[in-house]
């Protein structure tokens, strides 16, 4: 499907020119308890996400990464960074897995009366890859990489070279007890 400007956001360039229009982001974030924020600096609502939610401004979203399209079927990946200030936030992250949880993105734009236009477009759909928390005495960021669906047909299955995938098959075999120590590439069988 082929994106482009919907025939609101036309109308309302053709109006009140070029600077008249904000562009915004909606984000979902697929926790246990979905979370609905923008980048805009009053509440949202909208229906993009299947039924009419409202996406709230609270200076949680602090930046994100430039995205790249191609034509070509590879995994794209970006980077939110979001506010650690709040504790429920730092709870549902460091208490559920929320690696693999949905995340997309939506970029909207609003007109001269700061209303949303019809029709913002889905500009990224992915997963959580991993996250990051970096905080000091002053601040608290919360990294959240993401990969774009494309990312799980790169993904390798199978059984991880722990101590915990190796006693659940072999219960009595100790060879990977101490393998969370070394970061070497460990080669097996045949130089």
């Amino acid at each position: 499907m082929a994106r482009g400007l919907t025939s609101d956001v036309k109308t309302e360039l053709a109006t009140g020119g070029v600077t008249a229009i904000e562009p915004v982001f909606l984000f979902y974030l697929g926790f246990a308890t979905p979370l609905y924020k923008t980048n805009c600096s009053f509440d949202l609502t909208s229906s993009v996400s299947g039924s009419s939610q409202t996406y709230t401004s609270d200076g949680f979203i602090l930046g994100i990464s430039t995205m790249s399209e191609t034509t070509e079927p590879i995994k794209n990946s970006l980077k939110i960074t979001i506010s650690g200030v709040s504790q429920p936030i730092i709870s549902v992250i460091l208490n559920e897995n929320i690696i693999n949880d949905s995340v997309k993105i939506w970029q909207g734009f609003l007109d001269t009366s700061n209303a949303l236009i019809a029709d913002p477009y889905l500009l990224f759909d992915g997963t959580i890859n991993q996250y990051s928390i970096e905080d000091d005495t002053k601040t608290a960021l919360v990294g959240l990489e993401l990969t774009s669906t494309w990312g799980q047909f790169e993904k390798v299955n199978g059984r991880n070279t722990s101590d915990t995938s190796q006693q659940r098959h072999f219960a009595s075999d100790k060879g990977f007890e101490f393998s969370a120590l070394t970061i070497r590439d460990i080669r097996w069988g045949r130089a």
